[in-house]
C-alpha cells in the first residue's frame, strides 16, 4: 500500500476514535464534533484536489459546499441550544440544512459528464417510489399520528425527507450508469447511503418518542469521515467525470430488486390496512399512499421492461467492439434502402499480421480506430456504418451511388494512415473496398454477395484499392465456385490421371527422367486445362489431398519403371504441401510402400510458391532437408521468374534448377546478350554444384544451343509430348533397347545416385529425338 493510500486509513481510524465518544457528549458538544469533522473533510478535499489533480473537479467542489452547509447548520443549531436551551423551528440552521441536500444532489449528478447522462432514470424513479413507500410507513405516517410533530416542524421534516429521496434516487442512478468502482467511489456511495439511513432512523425515532436520538450522531460523523477518506485516496482522481452508459439490460439481480421493492410496498400497504383498524373512517388515506406508490412502481417496471426489450433489439444490431451496426443491422437496412444508393464493403489488408505481431488487444484498438475514421470520413453524409466481420466493415450510402467510388477512395486514404501501437511504434494497414451501386431492386443476400465479389476483385488485384462490381467478374466467380466443388468431386470419382513427359540429357539425348503432369478428364469426356483447375485447387486447399494422390500414383508407377529403366520422376509440390509438417513423411511413406530409393523421385516447387511460403521458411527447409537426406532430389521450377532467387539457393537444400520455358524462346534464340542470360543461370548452377533443366524445348536448334550454353537437360515437344504411362513406357523401352540396357547403367550404380548425377557420357548428339 502506498503512503498516499495509507493516509485514507489513518484519517478514518482517527475519526473513528473521535466518533466513539460523540454520543456521550451533550447536545452542544455533539454539534461541535460535527463542525470539527466537517472542517476535516474540507481540508481533506482540498489536499486531495491539490495532490491528485483530478480532471473532473466539480463534484468535489460541490461536496465542499455540502459540508460547509451542513457544518454551518450544525453551528447554528448549537447556538440555538446554547442561547434558548432548545432547537427553534424554523431556525436559520434549518434553512441552511435545507440548502445542503440540493447541493448533495448536484454533486452526485455531477459524477457523470454533462451532455452524456443517459439511462437509469426509470430505475431511479422505481427506487425513489420504493423508498417513498418505506419512509411513509415508518416515518411520515407515524408523524401524522403524533401531536408533538406538527406545523412548521413537520413541514421541514417532510422537506428533508423529500431531499433524502432525491439523494437516494440519484445515488441509485449513479450506481447503475457508471462502471467505475474505485475505493474513493465506494466510500462516497457508502456515505450517501449512510446519510439517508441515518436521517430515516432519526426521524422515525423522533416521530415515535418525541425526543432526538443521540446515537444517530455516530452516523452523521461517519458520513463526514467517509467523504474525507474518499478525498484523501489516490483513486479520487479517477472517480468523477465518468461517461454514463445504459444500465445492463440482462441483470437478473436488478430485475429481482424491482420485484422486491414492489412486494415491499404491497406488504407495507397491508400493514397499514391492519394498523388503520381494517379500514375505519378517516384512516383509508394512510393506506392509499403506499398502495399508490406500489402501483407507480408496477407501472414503472412495465415501462422499464418495454425499454429493455427495445434496448435488447437495438443491441442485437450493434457491434460490441466498435459500437457500429452489425450484419443484422445491414441486412435490415438493405431491405429498405432508397434507389440510387450504394453499398461499400471494406476489408483490412494485412490485419492478421497486425494481430500476430502486436496481439489481439492492439488489434481491437485498431478496429475501434478504423470505425472512428470511417465516421469522420462519412461526416455530413447520409450513411450507415457497420462492422460485419472480424476485420470487415460496410458503409451504406443512401442516395450516394454517384460519389460511391470517390468515397471509397477517401476510405482507402483514411485507413492507410499509421496506427500508434504500444512501445512508440506504428502499425500500417491498407484497405480493399468493393462498391456495389444499388441501382435496381435486389435482396439483402444478393447485394451482399455482389458487393463481396467486388471486394474480392480488389483484393485479387493486390488490395489497397477500390473495385466496382461488374457482371463479368460475377460470372467468373460463379465459375470458380463450381470449379472448387468439381475439383473435390473429381478426386473422389477418379477423374484425375497422371501423364508423363520425358526429360532428355542434352549431351547424350538419353531419356533420364520424366515429369509427372496431372490431367483431368470429366466423366463426359471433357478435358479441363491444368491452368484452370490447379490454381483453384491451390487456393481452396484441395491441392493437398490431390498432391498426396499424385505422389502415391507416381511411386506406384516407378515401382515398375525404376528397376527396368532407372528413370527418376519429378513431381510438383504446391506451397501448401511443403508448408505442412507431414509433407516429408507422406513422400517417404510412398517410397517405402513401393520399395523405392529416394533417388527415384524429384520434388519440384516453384519459385513463386517459395515466396508464398516465406513466413514458414523454417518448416519448408526442414521438410525438404528430410527428403534430401533420403536421396530425394529437390528442384526449383520456373527458376528466374520469381523473387530473391539467390536467397532461396542459400537457404534451401536444392539440387536442380528448372529454367522457365520463356527462356528457351526469348533467350536461346535471341542475340548474344539474350543468350548470356541463360549462360549466367547455367554457370550459377554449375558453381553451386546444381544441375539445370530447360523447359519447352521445341526445336533441334534450341536443344543444340542449350547444350552449347552448358545446360544439362531439357524437356519439350522436340523430345516427347506428355503422354499416358503406356505411351511413355514404349518410349523408354525403345530408348533402353537403343542404348543396350537401362539408362542408369545397371545395378552396379549406387541406388542413391540416380540418373541425374554428374556422369555425362557423350554418346549421342544433342539434337537426337526419341
Amino acid at each position: 500500500m502506498s503512503g498516499s493510500a495509507r493516509a485514507t486509513w489513518w484519517y478514518l481510524g482517527l475519526g473513528a476514535a473521535v466518533m466513539a465518544v460523540g454520543p456521550m457528549l451533550p447536545a452542544a458538544g455533539r454539534q461541535v464534533v460535527y463542525v470539527c469533522a466537517g472542517l476535516s473533510v474540507i481540508v481533506a478535499i482540498l489536499v486531495g484536489l491539490h495532490r491528485y489533480r483530478p480532471p473532473w473537479r466539480r463534484p468535489w467542489w460541490l461536496l465542499i459546499g455540502v459540508v460547509c452547509a451542513g457544518m454551518l447548520a450544525s453551528l447554528l443549531w448549537a447556538i440555538d441550544l446554547a442561547v434558548f436551551g432548545e432547537r427553534l423551528y424554523p431556525s436559520a440552521g434549518d434553512l441552511v440544512y435545507a440548502l445542503m441536500l440540493p447541493l448533495l444532489m448536484l454533486s452526485i449528478l455531477g459524477w457523470t459528464r454533462r451532455g452524456e447522462r443517459r439511462g437509469g432514470r426509470v430505475e431511479a424513479a422505481i427506487v425513489a417510489a420504493g423508498g417513498g413507500a418505506l419512509i411513509w410507513a415508518i416515518v411520515v405516517e407515524p408523524m401524522l399520528h403524533h401531536s408533538h410533530v406538527g406545523g412548521v416542524q413537520l413541514a421541514l421534516y417532510l422537506v428533508y425527507l423529500a431531499g433524502d429521496l432525491g439523494v437516494l434516487a440519484l445515488t441509485a442512478r449513479m450506481l447503475l450508469i457508471t462502471q467505475v468502482r474505485t475505493l474513493a467511489y465506494r466510500l462516497l456511495i457508502t456515505g450517501a447511503g449512510l446519510l439517508i439511513l441515518t436521517d430515516i432512523v432519526y426521524y422515525a425515532v423522533y416521530a415515535d418518542t418525541g425526543t432526538e436520538p443521540t446515537f444517530t450522531s455516530v452516523g452523521y460523523v461517519t458520513v463526514y469521515l467517509l467523504l474525507g477518506g474518499a478525498a484523501l485516496h489516490p483513486s479520487m482522481a479517477h472517480s468523477g467525470g465518468q461517461v454514463a452508459s445504459e444500465p445492463n439490460p440482462t441483470s437478473k439481480s436488478r430485475l429481482w430488486g424491482y420485484v422486491l421493492l414492489i412486494a415491499t410496498a404491497v406488504a407495507l400497504t397491508g400493514f397499514q390496512i391492519v394498523r388503520s383498524g381494517h379500514g375505519s373512517d378517516g384512516e383509508w388515506v394512510h393506506v392509499l399512499v403506499p398502495l399508490g406508490l406500489a402501483g407507480v412502481m408496477a407501472m414503472l417496471l412495465v415501462v422499464r421492461l418495454s425499454q429493455l426489450a427495445v434496448l435488447l433489439e437495438r443491441r442485437s444490431r450493434l457491434d460490441d467492439l466498435t459500437n457500429l451496426g452489425n450484419l443484422v443491422q445491414l441486412r435490415a437496412e438493405l431491405d429498405s434502402v432508397p434507389p440510387g444508393s450504394a453499398l461499400l464493403l471494406i476489408d483490412l489488408d494485412g490485419f492478421r499480421d497486425v494481430n500476430d505481431s502486436y496481439g489481439h488487444g492492439v488489434g481491437d484498438d485498431i478496429l475501434r480506430e478504423v470505425g472512428r475514421r470511417l465516421a469522420v470520413t462519412a461526416g455530413g453524409l447520409d450513411v450507415s456504418l457497420m462492422r460485419v466481420g472480424s476485420d470487415e466493415f460496410a458503409v451504406l450510402l443512401r442516395g450516394g451511388a454517384k460519389y460511391a467510388v470517390e468515397f471509397g477512395g477517401w476510405v482507402v486514404d483514411a485507413v492507410r494512415a499509421p496506427y500508434p501501437v504500444p512501445g512508440g511504434g506504428t502499425a500500417l494497414l491498407t484497405a480493399s473496398v468493393g462498391v456495389l451501386p444499388l441501382d435496381r431492386p435486389t435482396t439483402a443476400a444478393h447485394a451482399l454477395r455482389e458487393a463481396d465479389l467486388a471486394l474480392f476483385t480488389g483484393q485479387s488485384n493486390g488490395g489497397n484499392q477500390v473495385a466496382v462490381y461488374d457482371v463479368a467478374a460475377h460470372t467468373e466467380r460463379q465459375a470458380r465456385t463450381r470449379m472448387v466443388r468439381d475439383v473435390d468431386r473429381a478426386l473422389v470419382d477418379g477423374e484425375f490421371t497422371v501423364h508423363y513427359q520425358p526429360i532428355a540429357e542434352l549431351a547424350t539425348g538419353r531419356m533420364v527422367a520424366a515429369e509427372a503432369l496431372l490431367r483431368w478428364t470429366r466423366a463426359d469426356g471433357t478435358r479441363v486445362s491444368p491452368a484452370d483447375f490447379i490454381p483453384v485447387a491451390e487456393q481452396s486447399g484441395a491441392i493437398v489431398p490431390i498432391g498426396t494422390w499424385v505422389i502415391q500414383e507416381v511411386c506406384a508407377q516407378l515401382r515398375e519403371w525404376y528397376p527396368r529403366f532407372g528413370i527418376s520422376v519429378t513431381v510438383n509440390a504446391a506451397a501448401r504441401q511443403v508448408r505442412r509438417n507431414d509433407f516429408a513423411a507422406t513422400v517417404l511413406a510412398a517410397l517405402d510402400d513401393n520399395e523405392l530409393p529416394g533417388s527415384a523421385l524429384i520434388v519440384e516447387i516453384t519459385e513463386t510458391g517459395l515466396v508464398t511460403a516465406v513466413h514458414d521458411a523454417a518448416t519448408v527447409a526442414a521438410q525438404l532437408q528430410m527428403l534430401r537426406d533420403r536421396g530425394v532430389r529437390i528442384a526449383i521450377d520456373d527458376f528466374g521468374t520469381g523473387y530473391s532467387s539467390l536467397a532461396y539457393l542459400r537457404q534451401l537444400p536444392v539440387d536442380i534448377l528448372k529454367m522457365d520455358g520463356s527462356f528457351t524462346a526469348n533467350h536461346v534464340e535471341g542475340g548474344a546478350s539474350d543468350q548470356a542470360f541463360v549462360r549466367a543461370i547455367v554457370e550459377l548452377a554449375s558453381s553451386l554444384g546444381l544441375r539445370t533443366i530447360a523447359e519447352a524445348v521445341e526445336t533441334a536448334e534450341q536443344a543444340d544451343r542449350l547444350a552449347l550454353l552448358g545446360c544439362d537437360m531439357a524437356q519439350g515437344y522436340h523430345f516427347a509430348r506428355p503422354a499416358p504411362p503406356e505411351a511413355v513406357e514404349e518410349i523408354l523401352a525403345a530408348a533402353a533397347a537403343f542404348a543396350g540396357g537401362p539408362v542408369h547403367g545397371g545395378p552396379a550404380r549406387s541406388p542413391n545416385s540416380g540418373p541425374l548425377d554428374d556422369s555425362r557420357p557423350a554418346t549421342r548428339p544433342a539434337s537426337a529425338v526419341v
